[in-house]
């Protein structure tokens, strides 16, 4: 029990965290010449790539606290 409360409440939003930050500051490089390429766009391109950014970083969480998380041992049925 304790090691799932773990991955809920430590590992899944540090992870989040990680792999947003990360993957923000790799686009914040790029998007200064691509944005205005966009004219108009921009703005919109701009935001919809951080909530892209986002949802990108919570499934790779999800992936990995789900390897992580404990398997339950299997019951054995007493059958007579």
């Amino acid at each position: 029990m304790a090691a799932k409360t773990i991955i809920v409440l430590i590992a899944f939003p540090v992870l989040v965290h990680a792999i947003f930050t990360g993957t923000t500051m790799l686009l914040g490089l790029m998007l200064p010449q691509v944005l205005p390429m966009a004219g108009s766009w921009s703005e919109l391109l701009g935001k919809c790539v951080i909530v892209a950014t986002f949802l990108l970083a919570v499934r790779a969480s999800f992936g990995v606290c789900r390897r992580i998380w404990p398997a339950s041992a299997p019951r054995i049925s007493a059958r007579a």
